[in-house]
């Protein structure tokens, strides 16, 4: 796979922060399987080439689950072909704002805030009771 920095890769050199990112990621990944706990990694403030990048995207590749929000502008997110390794970018008016990479089940972005949840039982109550006019109140489980 070529990312999208492939075009402009031999015009700067590779700085070594791939592998540098590639050893942090094993090590929380290790650490995630064995504890449970998650991890971020933010790659928006190093210093990385287009090739770092394209080198990095190369690696981690793609797997299977990836989605696009529109939420306050636009973000993508992936999972690489390692499982429990997300790639979560953000993208502004300039471009990339945030470029991360999650150790995680889940990348917190595709996760339901409660308070959402709570918003959103209160709209479909609504709603079922504008259908049958009935207001059906959630039970606990």
């Amino acid at each position: 796979m070529t990312s999208a920095c492939a075009s402009t890769e031999n015009l700067e050199p590779e700085t070594g922060f791939a592998d540098a990112i590639i050893w942090e990621t094993l090590a929380k990944l290790t650490h995630f399987a064995a504890s449970g706990e998650a991890s971020t990694i933010d790659l928006g403030g190093l210093p990385m080439s287009n090739r770092d990048r394209a080198a990095l995207d190369d690696l981690l590749g793609r797997g299977e689950v990836s989605a696009t929000l529109d939420v306050i502008g636009r973000s993508e997110v992936w999972e690489t072909q390692f499982a429990g390794v997300w790639r979560v970018r953000h993208h502004g008016a300039e471009g990339i704002a945030t470029d991360l990479i999650e150790i995680t089940v889940c990348p917190r972005i595709l996760s339901a805030d409660r308070r959402d949840a709570e918003t959103a039982a209160r709209r479909l109550a609504e709603a079922l009771e504008r259908k049958h006019g009935i207001a059906e109140t959630a039970h606990e489980t």
